[in-house]
């Protein structure tokens, strides 16, 4: 029997002839394969490539570090004064009244305020938007409403706990202009361990939670102590007018207070005669069960007194040999910034010229650039990069600074999707004050990327806490 060539599988047939033959081709075809490798190795590589031999890379592959420059040395086109895409025909007068097409290093103090003012008042006559006309802005719809800073033990009870059962305080109790969708929280971390920033939906849900500061679960075998934001604004409305019977509403204002430890089932009534005494009573409302409609000793009032020490008076109230507790829920501790306007179109600008109706922001290290940035733009990373870079570099020309944070959308962001309000602004923490107002002064009103940029103080505590 002839012996076969075995293989992987057993013996195998041959059927390109026989020995003599085979070992012929194998000759042919490796003389052909030292031809052709001679031919490659020699002059045929150097005429396709059109480049010297001693230049070609060892590895046969093209490189290209000789030919383009690093990224870092190539320049950078300046972001700043450049009028939008597609604003270049707007007439001069209404350009510089609009100021966006400011001269390089043009403060926006040098801004014509009677022509704004006109083209506002013009704005609002004319245009037939439903929305424009309609759209008001008060600081219960600002994010710094609906943020809370939560302190509490976080080394004996989980975050995730403590979350639950805020969440289920919510679902359990009937609150007004609350629906279920706006009881959903999220805590985010701090640098301090024991601090964490609670972000709610709502303003109102935020003051409701508000009102659980100080208070001692035994379920989390900790104290739950809620602060609110330092950059936090308390609504001053104007409306002083006290209705015959108290409103059964909550009116997140300068004047609310939260009654706690009050007695289950303590009737409306008898909570409206026990604070009448003290003041003019606007409004009052109390938690109840959403089961049994019974109050779960949390009500919320609001009360006009020219008393300075009402609320100390207010601690000394008793029901049923019960001592009630009453604190301010609307209210910021360090600042006490207020605005007693509600913001329009056509209040806006006269509004802003006057901090009789809205309060003047202290100076500090951290400044915050509005509408400076898309977000779209924000997603491409070499786009970031560069709006960063810019913006460094024109800092340092007007003082020392510490850091700039560019807040980024999330990754799986689309254009047409919600962000968070703080993406689009740039913050910068300068060493000093008087570099942080110098560096407002000189960039407040200037054009980077076409957007007219606004300027503002951010509170230093709230920037390193992470509270943008």
């Amino acid at each position: 029997m002839q012996n076969l060539p075995r293989g992987p599988g057993g013996p195998q047939r041959d059927y390109r002839g026989g020995r003599n033959d085979r070992d012929g081709y194998r000759d042919r075809r490796d003389n052909h394969y030292r031809d052709y490798r001679h031919s490659y190795r020699g002059d045929y590589y150097d005429r396709q490539y059109g480049r010297p031999r001693n230049n070609r890379p060892s590895n046969g592959r093209p490189h290209y570090s000789d030919s383009q420059p690093p990224l870092h040395k190539i320049p950078r086109v300046s972001l700043w004064d450049k009028p939008a895409e597609g604003f270049e025909g707007v007439s001069a007068a209404r350009a510089k009244a609009c100021g966006l097409f400011t001269e390089p290093g043009a403060s926006s103090r040098s801004t014509d305020k009677s022509e704004i003012q006109r083209l506002l008042s013009h704005a609002t006559t004319n245009y037939r938007s439903s929305a424009f006309q309609d759209s008001k802005l008060t600081p219960l719809d600002s994010r710094m409403a609906k943020k809370l800073v939560l302190t509490a033990d976080f080394a004996v009870v989980r975050p995730e706990r403590v979350k639950k059962y805020l969440e289920n305080f919510l679902l359990t109790n009937t609150i007004p202009n609350v629906s279920y969708d706006n009881v959903k929280l999220d805590l985010q971390p701090t640098a301090d361990r024991n601090r964490m920033i609670v972000n709610t939906t709502r303003s109102m849900v935020a003051t409701v939670l508000f009102a659980l500061t100080g208070t001692d679960v035994p379920e989390l075998n900790t104290m739950l102590t809620f602060d609110r934001p330092n950059e936090y604004v308390v609504f001053d409305p104007q409306d002083k007018t006290v209705p015959d019977e108290p409103l059964d509403e909550v009116i997140e204002c300068n004047q609310l207070y939260a009654v706690r430890n009050v007695p289950f089932g303590t009737p409306r009534e008898a909570l409206v005669d026990l604070l009448k005494p003290f003041g003019k009573l606007r409004s009052l409302t109390q938690l109840l069960d959403k089961l049994s409609y019974e109050s779960k000793g949390i009500a919320f009032f609001e009360l006009l007194s020219d008393d300075s020490n009402v609320l100390d008076r207010l601690q000394e109230l008793v029901i049923d040999d019960q001592e009630l507790e009453v604190i301010k829920v609307c209210e910021n501790s360090k600042h006490h910034y207020t605005q007693s306007a509600i913001l329009s179109a056509e209040t806006l600008f006269p509004t802003l010229q006057s901090t009789e109706k809205i309060s003047k922001h202290a100076v500090s290290k951290v400044v915050q650039f509005i509408n400076c940035l898309p977000v779209e733009d924000l997603v491409d990373s070499v786009r970031y990069n560069d709006f960063k870079v810019a913006f460094e570099t024109e800092c340092a020309l007007h003082g020392q600074f510490e850091k700039v944070v560019i807040p980024k959308p999330p990754a799986d962001f689309r254009p047409g999707m919600a962000t968070r309000p703080e993406v689009g602004r740039i913050y910068v923490k300068f060493v000093s004050e008087e570099d942080a107002s110098k560096c407002v002064s000189s960039l407040a009103g200037r054009s980077f990327n076409g957007r007219t940029i606004l300027a503002a103080y951010f509170d230093e505590e709230d920037f390193d806490s992470n509270l943008l």
